[in-house]
Order: structure tokens, then sequence, then C-alpha cells
């Protein structure tokens, strides 16, 4: 399904992401991160605490043993920077064990019992798909809450995350090499939002 350097790139920018949006989190005003939203995680440490089950949730089954999750609502971390230790531990877990995967260990099939009970079968590398896009998926819930703030978001999208890590496959080969012009552009991202989130 993946390779195991693309299997790395996407922990990686898991890792970069979730630490992005951690900085940006700390430098809101205070009880943003806590405040009862309209969201089925309630708030934004919810909707944080629910990527953070869910990745400890596929990393057991990724290790072969259970979990012990009866929900991925569990609230495990309701302060913000006990929550971003933890998520910075087990985006680290992720990206050591990309790195000890080969082509043919991320094809291998992995056998689990999801949280309802019911069991499934996906290869390895899928489970890191899944893993990876769950995360970016509710990232963006978390960002959509900025703007009831209102409050200017990062900007964690893969090209901002592959020009800081792996600038050269971004290069047209033909382009002759130039100063990054988006730099300014996706530092604040503010000219493409309206004037009231300024």
């Amino acid at each position: 399904m993946i390779n195991a350097r693309t299997a790395r790139m996407l922990a990686d920018y898991k890792r970069w992401a979730d630490q992005r949006l951690f900085d940006s989190l700390a430098s809101l005003p205070p009880g943003e991160v806590n405040k009862d939203r309209v969201s089925v995680f309630k708030n934004m440490i919810g909707t944080l605490n629910h990527i953070y089950v869910v990745d400890c949730i596929w990393q057991a089954h990724l290790e072969g043993r259970g979990h012990g999750f009866k929900t991925s609502h569990d609230l495990l971390h309701p302060d913000l920077a006990e929550l971003r230790v933890a998520q910075k531990d087990i985006d680290h877990w992720y990206c050591d064990w990309s790195e000890r995967q080969t082509d043919e260990s991320l094809d291998q099939p992995v056998e689990f019992s999801f949280v309802s009970g019911e069991s499934g079968t996906m290869s390895a590398g899928a489970m890191l798909l899944h893993v990876v896009n769950h995360a970016s998926y509710h990232r963006g819930w978390v960002v959509q809450m900025y703007f009831e703030i209102p409050a200017m978001p990062p900007v964690t999208d893969m090209p901002v995350y592959l020009r800081e890590y792996e600038p050269v496959p971004l290069r047209s080969f033909t382009a002759p090499a130039m100063a990054r012009p988006c730099a300014v552009q996706f530092s604040s991202a503010t000219s493409v939002l309206p004037d009231r989130y300024r």
C-alpha cells in the first residue's frame, strides 16, 4: 500500500502538524481550549484527547496487544500542557515505529479488535495511513473552532511541512532557484481570510 519512505514522511508530518497546533493553542487566551463549543467532543481539549486516544488504540494494534479502551471519547488529559507531552511522546513512537518498517512489513496484515469489539484486519501501512488521516481530519475541527474566538489558526498543510523539511521535491527541475515566495503568506495566512479574521 505504502512504502517505507512514505511511512516515515507521514509519521513525521503528523508529529510536525500536531506540535505546530499545540504551539498555537498555548498562545490562545486563557479558557479558550476548554470553552464549550458545538462539537461532538464539546471543546478543543476534548477533540485533541480524541486524537490522542485513537493514536493509543492503533499503537496497541500495531504492537499486537489489547488497548483497554471502551470508547474513543475518553478525556485522559484535561490539561493542555499535559496532553501536549503525551501527544509528543506517541507521535515520536509512530516516527520510531515507521523508521523500523520495510516495504514488506508495511504490507503485512494485522488482526485487531475495534473498540466496539468487532474484529478487523488491515495492513500495517493502512493502519498508519488511518492514524495520520484521522489526526488531520480532527485537527481541522480544532482549527474551525479558532474562528469562534476569533483567532488565526496555524497552517499545518502538507506542502508547508514539505517545504520546511523536504524542499527539493517541491522545486521544479527546470525553474531557476528563487527565494521562497510563499513564506510570508503561509506564516500568517491572513491574506486569504475575511477582514474580521485579520
